[in-house]
């Protein structure tokens, strides 16, 4: 009977007559929410398969014990050893072997079933999508009619950005934008505002479309690619509409697998004990010499393997050394930067930079140093922070200890009225054991083991920030905590998938925080500039003189957005801010 309701009320939501059976009203996202699931409801659920029972390992026969005998030569008892030997390696050899054949059967079966899951999600998940947005963008229709862009455009000739609002023909429907506009183009885009095309899309994510960004293109083409309207920070409002999409579209990890080794140990393969003496105080000795013989040659090759990996990671270090001087576009901060006046130093304001490029454990991330370089040259120049009030600590200067020290020492020293900037760019890792509890990765840290020390836990760095003596913390992190960057994963046994971090707590009052992406999203570097994407614009933003931090924001938030979308869906970021946006620098 509920079935049959609901499509009834879908079915009057569809026509415009927005009221059910009980005579209740229903505002815009509620009819736009009701819309969108009617539309993807019928969609079936991916079965998940049923897997076969796995392989038991087989016992491992106990060792026998072999005493010398009374009457028994030393030459016959060291031939009976030797035949025993034989008889219990080709006996686990055996039982190795048919292990081996019913794991490998498993493995293929296991396999088999999770690959045939997982393409029929991905193909349903990329069908999903397909049908997710054009169930929206149909409801959107229904509830709301044709977008467009009104006129009384506002343009800020300093950043090259117009500001105004998307209405809709029909609904209540009213969002005020920034636009990105070069302003050799914006007397035409302005003139032309008739003849334009705007789209609303929307961002899917934890089975929620948001408001991300709306798209204007030509109808007449008097100008070749489309501009992006993105949601004015000042005016930001987040419409969330959740949809129900089926629970059956995760795809199945790889860890039914099976190893096909028994795994068998070094005393397996022992015949057992060996006296060759009845006195049991001989007997102990022998043993205690041969454990120590074993103790100096397990020493001996942890050594080795030391040296080697050394070696190795020495010869990394060159190569990407080398690559780096070899690779990138052309880096103009320094030259946007002679342009502009220097600041009068302030003793009150405090700089604290951390960045790693090269880390000992994981993969690089490019252009990282050069960004931090420029930075501490921007805000030197820009905000007026004294070289004896800065903390800059980059790739092997960036270690866990020195972090730690330097950090404490600086806090130390910040008085009432101060103002802290701090400054990274690095690894974010998400913690899966802790909840996804977000974590800054120091240049010795391995991405497997970061949640073994809290104080590199985000929450607690900011914690430590917010809770000083300083008036104002003003914080730029380019990354994005969701285990990857450049698009690319770090964390072991998630493949491509992205993982969302936990929220992160501090007083909001005091303190804002500008990150380089939201959600699920990897931060991107910027080849053509030899840059961080997110650094790049920030540092750009700064030279613009953008002292209030919400325009600074307004102005990353475009660009990053719009330059990533052209990179390709994969691709897309869009910083994010959390805390106090009136805060001035």
């Amino acid at each position: 009977m509920k079935k049959y309701i609901l499509i009834w009320i879908s079915l009057v939501l569809a026509n415009e007559c927005f009221a059910t059976n009980y005579g209740v009203s229903l505002n815009d996202l509620e009819k736009l929410t009701a819309l969108t699931n009617h539309y993807i409801a019928k969609e079936p659920k991916v079965k998940k398969p049923a897997f076969p029972n796995k392989p038991r390992k087989p016992l491992v026969p106990k060792s026998k014990k072999l005493v010398k005998g009374k009457y028994e030569k030393l030459e016959d008892f060291e031939k009976r050893i030797a035949s025993e030997k034989i008889y219990r390696l080709e006996k686990l050899k055996n039982l190795e072997r048919i292990y081996t054949r019913k794991v490998k059967s498993y493995n293929q079966e296991v396999k088999r079933l999770t690959d045939d899951f997982n393409n029929r999600v991905t193909i349903k998940q990329q069908q999903m999508k397909e049908i997710t947005f054009k169930a929206m963008q149909k409801a959107y229709f229904s509830v709301y009619g044709t977008p467009y862009l009104a006129k009384g455009l506002k343009y800020d000739t300093e950043n090259e950005i117009f500001y105004g609002k998307v209405k809709s023909t029909k609904g209540d429907f009213s969002e005020r934008v920034a636009i990105p506009v070069p302003i050799a183009e914006a007397k035409s885009f302005e003139q032309n505002i008739k003849s334009l095309n705007t789209t609303v899309l929307f961002d899917f994510e934890n089975n929620k479309l948001t408001m991300k960004k709306i798209v204007i293109k030509s109808k007449n083409d008097f100008f070749d690619k489309p501009y992006i309207a993105m949601l004015s920070a000042e005016n930001y409002k987040s419409k969330n509409i959740s949809v129900a999409i089926n629970n059956g579209s995760l795809n199945l990890p790889t860890s039914p697998l099976l190893s096909a080794s028994l795994a068998l140990s070094e005393s397996d393969y022992n015949i057992g004990t060996i006296n060759y003496s009845a006195d049991p105080e001989i007997a102990r000795l022998q043993k205690q010499k041969y454990e120590l013989e074993k103790k100096q040659k397990t020493k001996q090759q942890s050594k080795r393997k030391k040296e080697e990996l050394s070696k190795q990671r020495e010869a990394l270090e060159s190569q990407i050394a080398l690559l780096e001087q070899n690779s990138g576009g052309v880096d103009d901060i320094p030259a946007l930067l002679k342009k502009v006046k220097t600041s009068k130093q302030d003793s009150k304001k405090w700089l604290f930079i951390i960045a790693i490029e090269n880390y000992e454990y994981t993969d690089s991330v490019a252009y990282s140093a050069n960004s931090a370089k420029e930075f501490k040259k921007v805000m030197k120049k820009r905000v007026g922070i004294p070289e004896k009030n800065i903390r800059t600590l980059i790739n092997k200067g960036a270690t866990s200890g020195k972090i730690r020290f330097k950090l404490k020492d600086m806090l130390a020293r910040v008085k009432k009225g101060d103002t802290i900037y701090f400054y990274y760019s690095g690894h974010g890792i998400p913690v899966p054991a802790q909840k996804n509890t977000p974590y800054l990765l120091a240049q010795d840290m391995s991405p497997a083991y970061v949640g073994d020390d809290e104080k590199f836990k985000l929450q607690n760095i900011y914690k430590s920030l917010s809770s000083s003596k300083a008036t104002k913390v003003i914080a730029f992190v380019d990354s994005c905590f969701s285990g990857g960057t450049d698009n690319q994963s770090l964390i072991k046994g998630v493949a491509a998938t992205r993982i969302k971090p936990k929220n992160v707590t501090f007083d909001k009052s005091k303190m804002l925080v500008i990150s380089a992406g939201s959600g699920t999203q990897y931060s991107n570097k910027y080849d053509e500039k030899s840059n961080r994407l997110f650094s790049y614009y920030l540092m750009k933003g700064l030279i613009k003189n953008n002292s209030n931090t919400s325009k600074l924001y307004d102005y990353i938030k475009l660009h990053v957005a719009e330059k990533s979308y052209e990179m390709g869906e994969s691709y897309e970021q869009t910083p994010v801010y959390n805390g106090n946006l009136g805060l001035r620098l």
